[in-house]
């Protein structure tokens, strides 16, 4: 009978000494994202050019999401006629269809759009010739992107995001 109390108090004893490592993990990880920078949507329209190739972290609000390949959603801040355009890149998942109108952060990395066609990524424009089956919509959202005076030739490619409130 002692033996095997003994047992199970090494047993307890072996569990919470591995529960107490994986919390100091989880603690260590927000330093590990220390280079990620926090923009205000607005100090990104201002000056984008002091971001790109960064890695950012920008709240706005989810104006689009693609319903052909579930790849690009675009953003906005408080003036809606600005939209930032996110793209998850081909090992991400899709943005669920659910984040449309939702208040979300994401995070990435900010890049010229003509840097990731030279790259062969899937940028706003790829596909273009297979244009008969997307949305009008979608057409619609990349005419107004292309034709705003800021953050029109950049985007994000994401790494994470998460719905705020």
């Amino acid at each position: 009978m002692t033996k095997k109390f003994f047992t199970l108090i090494i047993l307890i004893v072996f569990i919470s000494a591995c529960g107490n490592t994986g919390k100091k993990e989880a603690s260590s990880k927000p330093e590990g994202n220390s280079d990620v920078i926090k923009v205000e949507f607005a100090s990104l329209t201002e000056k984008p050019e002091d971001y790109v190739g960064k890695t950012i972290s920008v709240t706005g609000k989810v104006v689009h999401v693609c319903m052909m390949s579930g790849k690009k959603m675009f953003i906005t801040g408080e003036n809606p006629d600005i939209r930032l355009y996110v793209a998850a890149g081909e090992e991400m998942p899709k943005f669920p269809t659910e984040l449309l109108g939702s208040e979300v952060e994401v995070q990435g990395t900010l890049t010229r759009q003509t840097a990731m066609a030279a790259e062969g990524g899937a940028g706003m424009h790829a596909g273009k010739g297979e244009g008969k089956g997307v949305a009008s919509d979608s057409c619609e959202t990349e005419k107004a992107l292309a034709g705003q005076p800021v953050l029109s030739d950049l985007m994000m490619i994401y790494n994470k995001h998460s719905v705020v409130k």
